[in-house]
Order: structure tokens, then C-alpha cells, then sequence
């Protein structure tokens, strides 16, 4: 199917549908920017590493601008 055949379908489409082929799109041009090929949404990325950490401080998820600013600049 050529551009200028899905471009005349989409006047057929809801906006729910519309919506959902503007996301669609956005994906897909931030994945194939500057030729790089399709990634993984940062924050699934991210998950990977979530729960791995080890030897913190148990407060360190409330207290992070402390632990990345003040101890930081203490040490």
C-alpha cells in the first residue's frame, strides 16, 4: 500500500483510532532517527535494572537529592 493510499483511509478512521496511529507514528519515527534501528522504550529499559541494586541505604529512594548532592559533596 503506497503513502497517498493510507493517507486517504485514515480520513475513514475515529479519533480513537487517529490517536492511536499518531502514537503509533511517533514510535516509529523516533526509532528510525538518524537510521537507528527499533529500541525498546526507555522506561522498559529501565526496568530491567529496577530491584537490582544492592547495598544502599534503605532510605534511598526518598532521600536521592541527599545521597546525590549533600554526601557527594561531603566525601
Amino acid at each position: 500500500m503506497s503513502a497517498q493510499e493510507i493517507i486517504a483511509e485514515l480520513s475513514k478512521l475515529n479519533r480513537t483510532e487517529l490517536e492511536r496511529v499518531e502514537a503509533q507514528l511517533h514510535e516509529l519515527l523516533a526509532t528510525k532517527r538518524d537510521g537507528a534501528s527499533r529500541r525498546e522504550p526507555i522506561g522498559r529499559v529501565l526496568l530491567e535494572f529496577a530491584g537490582k541494586a544492592e547495598d544502599l541505604p534503605e532510605d534511598y529512594s526518598i532521600e536521592l537529592d541527599h545521597y546525590l548532592h549533600v554526601a557527594k559533596r561531603q566525601s
